[in-house]
């Protein structure tokens, strides 16, 4: 009911052992509201009064106009009545119905202000707010709820405390809901800054799907990586993602499994089960990243199961460059699965000690460890909130300390895939020839937190070593699996994650 008596709406329950003039009656679940037969002989939804009549009466504020003769309220067809001031007025937009659909998770995106309620909400299936839906924030302290005004209300413990019977929060729908759903809601959300709500257009709430990231370390890599939801397009009724790559999506096959297929799917518009990874577990209307059960991937002429395959919502790695300065938080940093921080993840530098957490004011920074994630302590620092996307899908630029002050650098840059070039060709005609030709990419292995390239039919390597510059050394270097400084040519400017082809500035040799 969405235009009026919106707290009317929500799930109603049959009660088993009641009923109303010879009909089932049916109560609002966590409401204050009855659907009864009336003396009259149509469908009513009633509050209190009725209930203490023993529903021997003809009392609410909705009624079908229609006599029902026996029939359910799903299935009496006619039109509906709600009441309106001191009159009651037809409404073709009250619906009822014996199915309700719920989204599973919720996206909310908060910007300006109350960025601690921003990111997902996930459903709880055994609780009711007013008769509606509740989601809770994953990993974070808020709720989404319906609030006894009617309107979709995103507050904390202390709500929770009171079973949601009541209003409190930090976030609120202008419009009661009336039953619908807060992803499907128009007009403007409020916010609370100050001691004040302020109307704030920026605040969304959706169920777009996030984007997904794909593992595959021990076959079928070609599929590991980024998969972005393609807009406005399903497969079999469910989201499509598709590789940032291209030629890659990650579909619901007609089967109702998860499948990563390539070209031939597309070209049978997903009307298939086609690929060459899937999830033996049909999802039955599981997000891919909530899939309990194996992965398995083609290997040859059969699938085998790859416990190794993971689909996740937050990349596993993000590689930071920062190449003017604060050269040594550059590299890879991989998520840490069991840490939160502020309600969002953690990513720890490979082989050395800095972090990427959230702050206090809802922004991305770099530093040596969460408890210290405040923008006073930050190395680097996202300069726009996060609004509870990843790190590589913040907007805004970044800062880095220099002295005692951050400063805006358009250079550093943070990614969930860095461009590696497979190949590297090295030329140094006035001295050490012996380095020069093609480097091939050694895939799968590191020095110091960076790619690392081998001189193809010889005996040298490019490689980071542990100064932060790019360094061409030989049987030495491998042996201390270069955990070390030692070649014969080096770039004279550290290198922040810049790739050598990129780096600026001379190159030196002995």
């Amino acid at each position: 009911s969405p235009h009026g008596q919106q707290q009317c709406a929500g799930v109603y329950t049959l009660l088993p052992d009641a009923s109303a003039n010879g009909q089932p009656v049916w109560e609002q679940h966590s409401g204050g509201f009855w659907l009864y037969s009336g003396t009259n002989g149509m469908w009513i939804i009633g509050g209190r009064d009725a209930k203490e009549r023993n529903f021997d009466c003809s009392h609410g504020t909705l009624f079908c106009r229609t006599l029902h003769g026996g029939l359910t309220p799903d299935k009496v067809s006619g039109a509906w009545e709600r009441l309106d001031g001191d009159r009651f007025v037809q409404d073709d937009d009250i619906q009822i119905g014996t199915t309700f659909q719920k989204p599973f998770s919720l996206r909310v995106v908060s910007p300006n202000g109350q960025q601690r309620c921003a990111g997902e909400y996930v459903l709880m299936t055994e609780q009711m707010a007013n008769g509606l839906p509740v989601w809770k924030q994953k990993g974070g302290k808020c709720f989404m709820y319906a609030g006894n005004n009617g309107s979709w209300i995103i507050g904390g413990a202390d709500a929770k405390e009171k079973n949601f019977k009541c209003a409190r929060g930090v976030i609120y729908s202008k419009r009661a809901s009336g039953g619908v759903m807060p992803d499907k809601m128009t007009g403007m959300w409020l916010r609370l800054g100050g001691d004040k709500f302020h109307e704030d257009s920026a605040i969304t709430v959706s169920v777009k799907p996030s984007p997904l990231y794909v593992q595959s370390p021990n076959g079928q890599q070609r599929c590991a990586g980024e998969y972005v939801p393609v807009a406005g397009k399903m497969a079999n009724g469910y989201p499509l993602w598709e590789h940032i790559g291209g030629k890659c999506w990650l579909y619901s096959g007609s089967n109702g499994m998860w499948i990563i297929g390539g070209a031939d799917a597309e070209a049978k518009n997903f009307d298939c089960t086609r690929g060459v990874i899937y999830c033996k577990t049909a999802h039955s209307g599981q997000m891919p990243e909530k899939m309990v059960g194996s992965w398995l991937r083609l290997d040859g002429d059969r699938f085998r199961e790859d416990a190794a395959i993971i689909v996740s919502t937050k990349p596993a790695s993000i590689h930071v460059v920062s190449p003017n300065g604060q050269q040594k938080t550059a590299g890879e940093y991989q998520l840490v699965a069991s840490e939160r921080f502020r309600g969002q993840p953690v990513w720890k530098q490979k082989r050395g000690h800095f972090r990427i957490c959230s702050s206090s004011d809802g922004t991305y920074v770099v530093n040596g460890a969460p408890k210290d994630a405040s923008i006073e302590s930050a190395v680097l620092r996202c300069l726009g909130s996060h609004a509870g996307l990843t790190p590589d899908k913040a907007t805004g630029p970044w800062s880095r300390l220099e002295g005692k002050e951050l400063v805006e650098d358009d250079s550093i840059k943070v990614t969930s895939t860095l461009a590696k070039p497979a190949k590297l060709h090295i030329s140094t005609p006035d001295g050490q020839q012996k380095c020069g030709g093609e480097y091939v990419l050694v895939a799968g292995e590191s020095a110091n937190n960076h790619p690392l390239w081998k001189q193809m039919g010889g005996k040298y390597w490019l490689y980071s070593g542990t100064n932060g510059l790019w360094i061409i050394g030989s049987s030495g270097a491998k042996k201390k699996k270069f955990d070390c400084s030692r070649g014969v040519i080096y770039s004279a400017t550290p290198h922040g994650g810049q790739m050598p082809n990129r780096v600026g500035g001379a190159w030196n040799r002995l």
